[in-house]
């Protein structure tokens, strides 16, 4: 996959998911804005790609990137808080799933 392709599969959808060894050769064409890690699923980070594209990068799975093109910083960084606040609440014991791929 190319960064081109990848960004038009976020034009037509709200996700692209992907393996890890597509997402390596793609992320040096996005700067890394934030990064945390969730404790549960992996990092999770913000970054911003070619033409100002808003991206947040999750892990659900080891081997697997999922990529969410955000319509701006503001929204983006929302959605970091909330996965987080989910991740959190899931050590407590809440049975909380993230729908990663919607």
């Amino acid at each position: 996959m190319t960064t081109a392709e990848l960004i038009e599969g976020l034009e037509r959808g709200p996700v692209v998911v992907m393996p890890l060894a597509d997402w390596q050769g793609l992320a040096s064409s996005f700067e890394v804005l934030e990064q945390a890690d969730t404790f549960v699923a992996g990092r999770i980070t913000l970054a911003r790609g070619p033409g100002d594209v808003v991206v947040v990068i999750e892990e659900p799975k080891h081997d697997e990137r999922v990529v969410r093109r955000l319509a701006d910083l503001e929204r983006a960084r929302a959605l970091v808080a909330d996965r987080l606040a989910t991740y959190e609440r899931m050590w407590n014991g809440c049975g909380c799933k993230v729908d990663y791929y919607h």
